[in-house]
């Protein structure tokens, strides 16, 4: 298993299930993860922890993978008869990739906060987290656009929401690059006068990220 974590660090609140909340803390892992998202500081990336998150499913012993909500945290409940070589390899593969086990307070701390079943997500249910990306990014642009031309409070919210969707669907894998600056073009168009699409255009060229004193 290959996580990819590294490349990571060069882009509502889910309940576990109760055979999450059943099993005893010897069948839980925790480990520390560089899997805040870049564009949204505050949650974890979604569309990079949730191939990391499927592919630890598909380890021998591991049953469970989940992220948490601030995407610091990966924890993996284990099989009942997972073997310790089973699991070593495992923790040997995440810990090439930067992914630390914790161990002793930290550990005990983390086992409990995913217990709680609060702020934690499980495989595709990441998605929700790149939706809540999609929404920071979109009111990001639609401020760069504000700062450079008027727009009225019905066209920037109109904007905002369309841009949003347009990320969700990247951000989801549900369109394609190609497809979302095709979305792009048509969305300037409905919401914007012709000479505020180079408006969009360079606050798109920006880049997701925030740039200095942006939030």
């Amino acid at each position: 298993m290959k996580t990819q974590l590294i490349a990571v660090l060069a882009g509502g609140l889910f309940c576990a299930p109760l055979a999450s909340a059943a099993a005893p803390a010897d069948r839980i892992s925790v480990f520390k993860a560089p899997l805040v998202c870049p564009a949204a500081r505050r949650i974890g990336c979604g569309s990079a922890s949730k191939p990391i998150l499927l592919d630890l499913e598909q380890q021998p012993g591991v049953l469970e993978a989940w992220l948490n909500r601030a995407g610091t945290r990966i924890a993996v409940v284990w099989k009942p008869e997972s073997e310790a070589s089973t699991r070593r390899k495992v923790v040997a593969d995440l810990k090439e990739d930067h992914a630390i086990e914790l161990d002793g307070k930290p550990r005990d701390e983390a086992v409990n906060d995913f217990l709680s079943g609060k702020g934690w997500y499980r495989g595709a249910d990441v998605d929700r987290l790149s939706e809540e990306e999609a929404d920071v990014i979109a009111a990001r642009l639609v401020r760069r656009v504000q700062a450079k031309t008027a727009l009225g409070n019905d066209k920037a919210a109109g904007l905002q929401r369309a841009l949003a969707d347009a990320y969700k669907q990247r951000l989801t894998n549900k369109i394609s690059r190609e497809q979302e600056l095709s979305r792009f073009q048509d969305i300037g168009r409905e919401y914007l006068e012709k000479d505020q699409m180079p408006i969009l255009q360079g606050a798109i060229d920006g880049g997701v990220l925030p740039l200095a004193g942006e939030k």
